[in-house]
């Protein structure tokens, strides 16, 4: 559930950022981080581990399309914002694999 709102968190100051605007709301941001880490883990759970990669991808590229939807940005810009996130989360989860060795 933490890691649920940190994601929703991360995500919303990268749309803040990128938008120069207003934070969405905690509830959009969720609701993108959900679909961005729903298909991402039945995909991890499903494929072997030497295709990492593919549910990174399908993912992200769930995380643009509802990062588009629910805060009317582009699609473009949309999967940048969706790729600065899962780039922090690969980034994050790395770092907390290191730090508890």
């Amino acid at each position: 559930m933490l890691g649920l709102i940190i994601g929703a968190a991360v995500l919303g100051i990268i749309i803040v950022v990128m938008e120069k605007g207003e934070f969405p709301g905690m509830g959009k941001m969720i609701l993108c981080v959900l679909a961005a880490s729903i298909p991402a883990f039945v995909l991890g759970r499903l494929l072997p581990p030497e295709l990492f990669f593919i549910p990174l991808l399908v993912g992200a590229v769930c995380a643009g399309l509802a990062i588009s939807y629910a805060t009317g940005m582009g699609l473009k810009r949309a999967f940048i914002a969706a790729a600065i996130y899962f780039g922090f989360q690969i980034a994050f989860s790395i770092a907390l694999a290191m730090m508890f060795r």
